[in-house]
């Protein structure tokens, strides 16, 4: 035995190879189903009944190349970018840990090949686990049913012990369903946000643990079910495409707040000023109504499908996003306030001296009615009408500010030109603002402008 041991672990799996041996021992049919059904096929029972006194066949190894991707891959879901740079800081990653039912061999040759450890950390001493000295080594711990969650969660009795083996642990060999279970269970009870990629039946119950489940598109059906997201592809790198998609989509929710909560702070001082000191607002109901066609629909599109950052170097060299960091972030709330302030302070100067500035004799800001005697419209009029093109505009152009939320980031052209649905959405909103201007005393057109 200690011969084949050798031979398997310095011959095939430390090469890689998966190693498959063949043995057989003869059992009763009847005996056989009364003993499964009794004992789980992971329990220490099962094992210690059927798993001896068994007649060796054989062993084999398979070569299961790994993809030329994979490593690159994996330097990207973990660092972010392509050059490695060996200083960075753990919360600047994403932790990769491999969970297999390999020998620990060939689960240390595949870490090492895709950069996943160093290859002199494949002998350090708690880097690599079996899934039996894994269950030792975190110490005792009970599965509770929670109702309220509707699933189990795990109790560890020395939460500390498990903590001190997960920082070091990179890869768990020999593994079971159990391990990949615990495992998912402690990241998550320690408010960690963690994905599963798995494709088996025993990665079904981590796979629906984990707060995103990956399964393979060659994957099993039950896997599949229990998984939130399928790979059709097969491909690791696809899983670096989701996590850099699921990024631009926050940083997108980011941006769409920042530019709605701008224009609703500006409206609503906007309105509730000019009302309790004028007694109207320079705004009337359609024009309100476009603003805030604007402010949802239009801006949902342009901003919201803005497409993750191609400089891989300077995107996610960030912090990476944790469960509880909030939305808003500071440098949002800057750029909301001093916008807003901006669009507040020229609609103050529009509203009180529109009338020293664009007319040659000023008009009652109270008492001036909208029109004459003869239904032509007064300097009043048209002052509102310049103030809600103006509001509008200043709007549109603040766009562009809001497609930019890092606060280290001082260039708002930077990144011009990498949404063509934001173009179009803004040349779509330039267009129908000019023709508001050009609509004269056609009956859209007056009541856009508010001259009806």
């Amino acid at each position: 035995m200690s011969i084949l041991n050798q031979i398997v672990s310095n011959d095939m799996a430390s090469k890689g190879l998966k190693v498959v041996s063949y043995s057989f021992k003869e059992i009763a049919l009847q005996d056989l189903n009364q003993f499964m059904q009794d004992n789980s096929i992971e329990s220490q029972e099962f094992r210690s009944e059927l798993e001896v006194d068994q007649v060796y066949v054989g062993t084999f190894a398979m070569e299961d190349p790994i993809r030329d991707d994979v490593a690159e891959s994996i330097q990207l879901i973990k660092y972010g970018y392509h050059d490695k740079d060996e200083n960075a800081s753990g919360s600047s990653q994403v932790q990769i840990r491999i969970i297999s039912g390999d020998h620990i061999d060939t689960v240390k040759y595949v870490a090492a090949v895709t950069g996943l450890i160093k290859e002199e950390d494949k002998y350090s001493e708690g880097t690599a686990l079996t899934g039996d000295e894994f269950r030792e080594a975190i110490g005792p711990y009970s599965k509770v049913w929670d109702p309220v969650d509707n699933e189990y969660k795990v109790e560890f009795q020395e939460p500390k012990r498990f903590e001190a083996v997960k920082k070091k642990l990179r890869i768990i060999a020999r593994a079971t369903s159990e391990d990949k279970f615990l495992m998912v269970s402690n990241i998550k009870g320690r408010n960690g946000l963690v994905g599963v990629v798995g494709e088996s039946i025993a990665d079904a119950e981590a796979l629906k643990k984990a707060h995103v489940g990956f399964c393979m598109g060659s994957g099993c059906d039950v896997a599949k079910d229990n998984a939130d997201l399928v790979i059709l592809d097969d491909d690791f790198v696809s899983i670096h495409r989701a996590i850099k998609w699921g990024r631009a989509i926050f940083d997108n929710v980011r941006k769409f707040i920042q530019f709605q909560m701008t224009i609703n702070i500006s409206i609503c001082v906007i309105t509730i000023l000019s009302m309790a000191t004028l007694g109207y607002t320079p705004l009337n109901v359609i024009q309100l109504l476009w603003v805030n066609l604007i402010m949802d629909i239009l801006a949902a599109i342009a901003i919201g499908t803005e497409p993750y950052r191609k400089n891989e170097q300077s995107a996610t060299k960030q912090e990476r996003i944790r469960k509880q960091q909030k939305i808003m972030m500071v440098s949002m709330w800057r750029s909301i306030l001093v916008q807003a302030g901006y669009q507040i302070f020229v609609m103050v100067i529009l509203m009180y001296f529109g009338g020293f500035i664009f007319f040659d004799e000023p008009y009652h800001l109270i008492f001036t009615p909208l029109r004459d005697s003869e239904g032509i419209a007064t300097s009043k009029l048209v002052n509102n009408t310049i103030c809600f093109h103006t509001f509008v505009m200043m709007n549109l152009f603040n766009q562009i500010n809001c497609r930019v939320i890092d606060a280290t980031e001082t260039n708002v052209f930077k990144t011009l030109f990498n949404n063509i649905w934001f173009w179009v959405i803004l040349s779509f909103e330039l267009f129908i603002q000019h023709l508001m201007i050009d609509a004269g005393g056609s009956v859209i057109g007056n009541a856009l402008l508010g001259t009806t």
